[in-house]
Formats: structure tokens, sequence, C-alpha cells
């Protein structure tokens, strides 16, 4: 056993060692991927192969095609024609464009659609979505009249106000519209009405417009499958296309289906119609029961009737399914199951973000991949997001577990479409008629880089938190639909809402408890049911499923919880691991049958974890081999308990700006660090699984280095990031890590300054924004600066340098000296190593600043889109949100920088 546990690590060393030799350029299977959105569908065979080859050069190597709504009119005398979906036309570009993406290299996946959700003009009002409508009447009365395709499902005389009931005293009257009870008091009519959502197919492409379908019917998605899916692959040859893609679900509304008594009488054991008046009103003690049953049962129909078959059509056709699998109906994380290649969405990271519910499925079902629907919305309105906002969106996702960005997105913009071309409602603007478009490759040679380093091992999770999900349900009311994944993620926020997308939104978002855990120093994943599944192992102090073992496990202030996962819990804590119960001890495990025996099971189980005391006093205590702890909130107290613990990392002080993600394999572990502010960051954390020589990782540059002993010190530029390997043993020899210190000499650029472009050309005496000079108002691109420093002989020394610090920059500076190309800055700090372009002396420095395309918008004037009314996208609002030109060009002040090497 001992020659084998040397040999297993011996192993693992190898590995490690491995791990960074593909990291300075990685395989084309790492990069950065597109959604490649085809408005109209105005597509031809030149210009889909020309955007190929512009997003090749750029570095991007996946695309998802999307067909969506046409921008503008057919026009033939420049070149442009809206081609019907599914049409004839329309396919044959379809299947061109995919055999040249895969032969150019390109991965390859489609929406089975348009627009979003699945739906259109093979679905009906019998297959379209539908929902539960309630009409309360204070008298008997008669029936309420039926609005087309509706159906009566029940109607209960109950006593009470409409809002609490008497489910006890309830009269059945479904059949007996004229012919009331004689009752007296105070009783009010309910009647249940299945009635369609009228929810249509949104941003759809010319021909594709109709009712978005029933996702909890199998007959409706065959019809459509039948109807769109089989056109769509019966075009494309064989081999081209990697997987159909089914996007976030929003089917608002929905959460009724035509049989969803019977499924539920079935799934659940009992009839709902007498529990009805529970779904909308206060029926006392079992309401919550009862919700909680009815949302189960539409999310397990969403899956079994929707995500599960979709996923079978698919490989009966020989692609995989890529899903963003959450959302309305309701479906949980055992959906992500049933997909091949999981897909999340959002950025903020202080909350329970999509991006973190596909990553802790992926990781829970032993999936190496999870890709997000990167950048919606970064900044608004468009054409005014930054690389370095894509960068820190990037370094947002990839802490979330994302390991594989998918921008959104890649605009299909014909030249005839002039600039700004055609685009996306939703920022981000990708493509060349974006004036930072030359210099992208940085961007995604980084994401890369990233992505690669983040596929390496596996994940190494220490929190499980467990996901309130059984509350969530048992606190909705029917009526409106129910975004599980949404609810539970404002729930663990205590209800704060904040807008799901943007920057400035996803630094304002926070959950306590997520806060605390990432502060502490630990990585986490939810959990919900999906965990039980016949290969969990919680024997070993340790809840063991798919590529995670995690040693702690979080209920936050749970009211509710799966009794079958408590009891695994409780076997977890028994034989060594730890749980943590915040703000109270759950008390529920909802469902109308056997209620009160679980309910009490459920009492009695997290008394014996977690003892009897005072609410608002933290306790601790051992459970077999592992403790149980009560913590009475989820910051101060439950930090401490987290510091008692043994984090993954400790820093020298506490920061919520740090961020990082751990990944490991034998005794190999590797971190990814970021800064998430603007202000630099000088680190010496201490790693507690890390051993062996420490490996300094750079994704900016694809550099490896080895740090000076194990006490390693880490500088994180503004929103910069870097990778940590410890291989456990002694690594190949790799050069030292360098850090280079400013002196505190430093000499200011004082002018004059020759700003250029083709056209124009202006003398500066002192820097200010372009936009201030009449010419260059509204220019968007790129204005080369002229100037000279001076550089002291003594800079060339050995162990010194030379940086050209320029200050603050609009927004992309391509500097060089003496005519030699010193490098690119692209985010904070706008500053360049010239130390071997300069010489003593003089020495004349070009700069080539190039700034947004939200300057050229705001001077032409409103598209007018009145030839493709009705209009299918939102009205552009640049210049409603943004009403005078943002600051452009070199801002400075400019001044050459002396530094020593350490």
């Amino acid at each position: 056993m001992k020659l084998l546990r040397w040999m297993c690590v011996f192993a693992s060393l190898l590995a490690a060692q491995d791990w960074g030799a593909q990291f300075k350029n990685p395989p084309a299977e790492h990069g950065m991927g597109v959604y490649w959105w085809w408005f109209g569908p105005a597509v031809t065979r030149d210009e889909a192969a020309r955007e190929l080859e512009v997003m090749r050069r750029a570095g991007i190597s996946y695309v998802l095609i999307f067909p969506l709504y046409p921008i503008s009119a057919s026009d033939p005398s420049r070149g442009i024609r809206n081609f019907s979906y599914l049409s004839p036309e329309f396919l044959d570009r379809l299947a061109y464009t995919t055999s040249k993406a895969k032969a150019m290299g390109f991965t390859v996946d489609l929406l089975l659609g348009t627009g979003w959700p699945y739906g259109g003009p093979s679905i009906g009002p019998d297959l379209g979505a539908k929902r539960l409508r309630v009409v309360s009447e204070f008298a008997p009365g008669k029936a309420p009249a039926l609005e087309a395709n509706e159906t009566l499902i029940s109607s209960w005389l109950v006593r009470g106000d409409g809002k609490r009931v008497d489910l006890a005293s309830a009269i059945d009257v479904t059949t007996r519209p004229d012919s009331m009870p004689n009752v007296a008091g105070n009783w009010t009519r309910m009647s249940f009405i299945q009635s369609p959502t009228k929810m249509q197919v949104k941003r759809p492409a010319l021909g594709a417009e109709g009712l978005v379908m029933d996702h909890l019917s199998s007959k409706a998605l065959q019809t459509y499958l039948h109807a769109v899916g089989e056109k769509l692959l019966s075009a494309i040859p064989a081999g081209t296309l990697r997987a159909i893609h089914s996007d976030s679900m929003e089917v608002y509304g929905q959460e009724w289906t035509d049989d969803f008594l019977a499924e539920f009488a079935e799934r659940r054991g009992y009839d709902l119609k007498p529990y009805l008046p529970a779904l909308v009103a206060d029926a006392g003690p079992l309401t919550a029961d009862v919700r909680h049953d009815f949302w189960r049962t539409a999310g397990e129909l969403a899956i079994d009737n929707y995500v599960h078959p979709l996923r079978e059509w698919a490989r009966s056709r020989g692609v995989g399914l890529q899903a963003e699998s959450y959302g309305t109906p309701p479906v949980d994380m055992r959906s992500y199951g049933e997909v091949d290649y999981p897909m999340g969405e959002s950025y903020d990271w202080k909350m329970f973000v999509a991006s973190r519910w596909a990553s802790s499925a992926a990781h829970q079902l032993g999936k190496r991949e999870t890709s997000a629907e990167a950048y919606t919305w970064l900044r608004s309105p468009r054409y005014v997001s930054t690389l370095q906002d894509i960068k820190l969106g990037s370094d947002l996702h990839f802490i979330c577990g994302v390991n594989k960005m998918i921008a959104h997105g890649y605009a299909y913009s014909p030249p005839a479409a002039g600039i700004p071309g055609w685009g996306y409602y939703a920022p981000v603007m990708l493509n060349d008629n974006n004036p930072f478009w030359p210099y992208f490759r940085l961007l995604s040679d980084y994401v890369r880089r990233v992505s690669y380093a983040l596929t390496r091992g596996k994940p190494a999770v220490d929190v499980a938190l467990y996901l309130p999900e059984d509350d969530v349900m048992a606190e909705t009311p029917a009526g409106n639909g129910l975004n599980l994944y949404m609810t539970t993620k404002y729930r663990l926020a205590d209800g704060k809402s904040v807008p799901e997308f943007g920057l400035p939104a996803a630094y304002e978002s926070e959950s306590p408890v997520i806060k605390t855990l990432m502060t502490a120093g630990y990585t986490f994943d939810g959990i919900d049911r999906n965990i039980l599944r016949p290969e969990l192992k919680t024997s070993r102090g340790r809840i063991e499923i798919g590529d995670v073992a995690y040693r702690i496990a979080v209920l936050p202030n749970l009211r509710g919880i799966s009794l079958a996962v408590l009891e695994r819990l409780a076997e977890f804590c028994r034989t060594g691991g730890t749980l943590i119960a915040t703000r109270r001890l759950p008390e529920a495990a909802y469902g109308v049958r056997s209620r009160d025996q679980r309910y009490a099971r459920v009492r009695t189980l997290t008394k014996e974890l977690f003892g009897a005391g005072p609410a608002d006093q933290a306790r601790r205590r051992a459970y077999g081999r592992g403790v149980a702890i009560y913590v009475p909130d989820e910051d101060t107290e439950f930090a401490r308990a987290l510091a008692s613990l043994g984090p993954e990392i400790r820093f020298e002080a506490p920061d919520a700006d740090l961020v990082f993600l751990h990944r490991g394999e034998g005794a190999a572990h590797l971190y990814f660090l970021a800064n998430t502010s603007t202000k630099p960051k000088s680190l010496k954390p201490s790693f507690r699984d890390g051993s062996g020589a420490p490996q300094i990782w750079d994704p900016m540059t694809g550099e490896i280095s080895r740090a000076v002993g194990t006490d390693i010190t880490i500088e994180l530029e503004p929103f910069g990031s870097a990778i940590i390997l410890f291989d456990g043993g002694q690594a190949k020899a790799l050069p030292r890590t360098v850090r280079r210190v400013a002196t505190g000499r430093r000499y200011a650029a004082g002018g004059p300054f020759l700003l250029r472009r083709p056209g124009a050309e202006v003398r500066l005496d002192a820097l200010k924004s372009w936009t201030e000079l009449p010419a260059w108002r509204y220019y968007s691109g790129r204005g080369d600066y002229e100037f000279e420093i001076e550089v002291p002989a003594d800079s060339m020394r050995h162990g010194r340098g030379v940086w050209l610090d320029l200050g603050d920059v609009r927004e992309i500076a391509d500097v060089a000296v003496n005519g030699r190309p010193a490098g690119v800055a692209w985010k904070l700090p706008y500053r360049v190593d010239i130390t071997r372009e300069v010489r003593p002396g003089k020495n004349r420095v070009t700069v080539g600043v190039t700034n947004l395309l939200i300057n050229r918008v705001l001077g032409q004037p409103v598209p007018d889109y009145k030839a493709i009314e009705p209009i299918r996208f939102p009205a552009p609002t640049e210049k409603k949100l943004v009403p005078h030109p943002l600051q452009s060009g070199l801002l400075g002040p400019v001044q050459v920088v002396m530094y020593e090497q350490k």
C-alpha cells in the first residue's frame, strides 16, 4: 500500500509538471467563443466566410449560430436580403457556414430555433405554454366565463375571503355551476382555470413568429422537433455540428400543462384538486407543503418532458445538447444531468449566480467544462465596454467556476450596413467595426490561457452550500410561474433584488453568506437534492460526488430541507465532516404525504446535531467524529467559525476585493487569484494545500516563473490576476520571479505633443481629451501622439529599468519608442516597460491611442427602422444615456519612471 501511495504521488508530480506545458499557447479548444448573431436572417456565403476569418485571426475558436430579428429591410441595391427562417436559402447558408467553420477549425453549435424560448408557427394554442388563472368570487354565483383556449380545472366553495381559506370545509362545485349549496357565512367560490400564457417567441427571425411551446409537454416538444429540428439538422452536413443549444428557460408564467393533475397524483401520491386553494391562498399549515409539491412537480415535468427528450433526440442525430438549464419552469440542478455541455451566465460574483449554478452541477456530475453566456449587458448602453471591462467580466465568470467563455456576442454585419453596422441590443459589441478590434487578440489570448489553466486537475472545493430551493417553492404562490434559480439567488441575499446584469450592479450585489465564505478564504458550490444519487458517498467525512469532495456543508437560514439530504449530511458529519447552520435550524421537510413524521424527524435530527440553545448565541458540538456548528448570523460569528476550520487561503487581512478559484489533483494544487478593484494589491497569502516549489503563471503574457522560497509575494495590478501552481515536489528549472519596484525617480514628459490621424493633425502644448477639439469630437478610432522623453544614463545599469507611465488613457495605448514597438497597454495601469527600446538621452515616442465606438455613434443620426416595422428589438438608447462624447485619447500625465529589479 505504501508503494502504491508513492506511485500515485509520483504520477501527480509528473502531471503537475506537465500542466504548464501548453500554457503560453493553449490548444484552440480552450479559446474564446462567441454568440454569432444572424440578423434577419440575411446571410451570404461570402460574408459568413469573411467574418469567420476575422474571428479566427482574433483568437476566437467557437461559434454559436443564433438567428434573430431583422435590423435592415431587404435592399438588393446594397446586397441585403432577409430570408425566411427555414427557407431553402437560409438552410443553404447554414449548411455552407457550418462546413466552412468546421474546415477552419471552429467548434460550431446551433440554436435549435430563433430568438427564445423555443416556439413559432408550428405551435398552436393547444401546444403553447400554460398557466393557472384563478377567479375568486365572494358569492356563490355562476361559473366564470372562459376565454379562448381555456379549460375549467376545478371550482371550490371555501370558507374564507379568498386570502385565508379553510380546506376542511371546502365543497367541490365544479360540476354544478348554477346550483350552489345552501351555505351561510363568509364563503368564496374559487375557480381554477387552465389558461394560455400567450407568450410569443422573443426576438424571432422572419418567419419564426409564434407562440412559445409548452415546456411541460412531450407532445409539444416532439411537434417542434419535427417542424424545426429535423429541417435544421437534415440540412447540415454530418460531423460539422458539436451540439444544439437551448437558452435559459424564460417561459414566463409557465406552470401547468394538460395532464398536470394526473402527473401530480402519480409523482406526489395524492389528488391535487382539493388542495388547489392552497396554491394561491393561506390554507393553514399545509399551504407550504402543497406549494412545494406543486412546484417540484412542475420542475420534474420540465426535465422529463423537455430537457431529457431534447438531449436524447440530439444524441440520436449525432450531436450533443448545450443548455442554460435554469429559469421558468422551475428546474433544479438535476436538469444538468441531462445536459452534455453545461452553461451559465451572470457575473455578480458575490451572489449565487447562474454561472455557479451550472459549474456546481458540472462538478458534481463530473463534467470537465462549464461555459458561460459571457458579458451580457456588461456596460450600458452599447459601444461603451472596454477591453478592461471584458477582462474583468471574464475574471468574475472564472471565479464562479466557468472555464469556457462564450462572448455575447459577435454581430453579423455586412459592409453595406456601414459603421457601427448591425448590432444586438444588449452589449458587448464584438466585430471588426469596433475600434478596439485590432487588439482583441490580446484579450482572447488571456481568456484562452486562464480557461486552459482552469481545466487542469479537478475542482478543489471545500464548501457545499445547500440552496434554499425547498423554502422558495414552499413560499411561492401559483399564478405567475416560478424562476427557481433567480428566486433562490435573491433569497440567499435576504430578498435584495438588484439588476441582474451590469458591472455596477455586480459590485452592489451581495449575499451575506457568500461574501463571508469568499472573504474567509473558501471556495464553494451549491448543492440541492440533485446530490441524492447512487454514487454519493458521505461515509468518510466528505460529501463525495462526481469530481468534488466537500469537507464543510452550510445550511443557510433554512426553514425547510429535504429529509433525505439531511440524513446524508448527518452521516457526513458523524464520520468526520463539518456541518454549519446559520441564523436558524431547519424544522420542515415539505410535502403533504407523511408530513408530520418527516417534520418530526427533521426537528429530532437537527437537535441531535446542533443541540439546544438560544437562537442568538453561537454553539459548537461534537457529533461522532465531526462537528456541528450553529451561528446566529452570516457575517461575524459565521466568519469566526470558518476561520477556525482551516481556510484554503489566508490573506494577511480579509479583503473582499480578492477572489480565487482552486483546482487540484494528488499533491498538485493550482490557484487562480484576481483583484476586482482599481487599486494595486501586494499579497503574502498562505496556501493550506500548497507544497513543493510554487510557480507563478502570468496569464497576460503566458510566462511561467518560480517563486523564491515558499513565502510568496504576489503583486496584483488593478483588475490584475495571477495563477499559482504548487506541484507537490521539486518542479523543473524555471526563471526566478522578478519583482520590479519603482525607485521614486520619475520625469514628466511635458510636450509638446503632436496628435494626428488620417486627414487631421494638431499640436498640443498640454494633454487633454481630443473630444475638446472640434474636428475630433465625434471621432472613434486611433490617434497617434508623438513626443520626446529624456532618459538618464544611469537608468540603463544592470538590475534597473524604465517604465513609460501614461497616466489616464482612453482606452488602449500602443507604444513605440525610437520606431520600435514596445507594447500595448489596454488596462490599468497604463504602463509599458520600455527598457529595451530606450537609449540614454532623448527618445522619440509614438503612442497610438484607440477610443470607443460610442463617440462616432453619437455623431450620427438615430437609425430609422420604419421599413422593418413592427420592430422586434428595443429602440437604441445611446443618445439618451450618453448625451456627450466620452473623453478620449492620452490624458496623462506621461512620466518616465525608473525601477529596480528585486
